[in-house]
């Protein structure tokens, strides 16, 4: 490919990010995400003080020192990185996902044997579809999310995501690439899964409701508040709709540098599973004003050294004690077996 090619690859890449419907990161979804954004906190403003102010509520949202920190420009950085090179990696990702459901309705089949055509109408089967990959979705991002921050190895790379010390809707793509990598093979095995139980149980190949191949209870999330989770926004639900639903002011809490807040609120869209496993934490109805970061991110955690390089280091350095360990393990064993041949010889 030459770089006239490569240049109009990427352009294309780059328009299909902001155009596209079904895009995490499309104008759609951005501008109706800051226009509830901005609703609701001129309410919010207006039930304390009687009154919204909305030119302070535009200065703090295009503020300079916002949008220029050294923070946003690495989150940049990992845009372009996330939308030109990791499709190829997705594409493999999709072909995972269709091998793990194969695998997974031939196993079922072999264990109980076919299922009948399902007589119900295609639409019922279909919104059911819909329901459960999405829950496969949730579980899949919790799990892979409690693990990262669980597992050291695991952890230097997800840290990254962590390192930002301001939050923009950009901050979504602030992700190592073998970051990327391990959660969309998660994925694969938990939605692979799903899918794979759902052919097995109606006989057909899993159908649910999409936009550009996305789950659309997902793309209703993201077109509503999914962007104001990484945002100066503090919009909190509470009750039981905070044990529901995770709020901008859920995730920004996961950000947060107190150590109170370390390893809280994992989950995505749903609060049900940080609720049912001990990991949730309600928002305040006023806002705390946090600090973001992470402790221990290295030099220059927002140059493009400390964004790529850096992770790979420290997440190999975890290994160290384990090699030596197994390195000190195989040396002793060899010690013993060298001592009983020899014994063996004289004897």
């Amino acid at each position: 490919m030459d770089l006239y090619s490569a240049a109009r690859f990427s352009l294309h890449r780059l328009n299909l990010e902001f155009t596209s419907p079904g895009s995490i990161f499309s104008i759609y979804s951005l501008a109706t995400s800051f226009t509830v954004g901005f609703c609701a906190l001129s309410y919010l403003h207006w039930k304390r003080r009687g009154r919204t102010n909305f030119r302070a509520l535009s200065r703090a949202i295009l503020s300079q020192k916002l949008w220029l920190r050294e923070s946003t420009l690495a989150d940049i950085q990992l845009f372009i990185i996330s939308v030109v090179f990791m499709p190829a990696i997705v594409t493999g990702l999709v072909i995972s996902s269709s091998a793990v459901a194969t695998s997974t309705h031939a196993v079922l089949d072999s264990l109980f044997g076919a299922i009948g055509p399902y007589a119900c109408c295609s639409p019922w089967t279909k919104i059911f579809s819909t329901i459960v990959l999405f829950l496969a979705y949730e579980i899949g991002y919790w799990v892979d999310h409690y693990l990262k921050h669980r597992v050291p190895f695991l952890w230097e790379f997800h840290k990254l995501h962590h390192t930002a010390d301001v939050l923009t809707p950009l901050t979504n793509f602030r992700n190592h690439p073998i970051d990327n990598l391990i959660f969309g093979y998660m994925l694969a095995f938990f939605i692979g899964g799903a899918s794979g139980v759902l052919e097995w149980l109606f006989n057909q190949h899993t159908q649910s409701f999409t936009v550009d191949g996305k789950n659309i209870l997902f793309i209703v999330f993201l077109w509503t508040i999914g962007h104001l989770q990484h945002s100066q926004f503090w919009i909190p639900f509470r009750g039981v709709w905070g044990r529901l639903i995770l709020s901008p002011a859920h995730h920004q809490i996961h950000h947060s540098r107190d150590p109170a807040h370390y390893n809280r609120n994992l989950g995505s869209v749903l609060a049900v599973w940080d609720w049912a496993f001990g990991t949730l934490e309600i928002p305040t109805t006023k806002n705390p004003h946090l600090v973001y970061g992470a402790d221990n991110a290295g030099a220059a955690p927002h140059s493009t050294f400390g964004i790529l390089v850096t992770p790979m280091i420290q997440a190999a350095q975890t290994l160290r004690p384990t090699l030596e360990n197994l390195i000190r393990s195989g040396g002793e064993a060899w010690s013993a077996f060298s001592d009983k041949t020899s014994r063996s010889r004289n004897g």
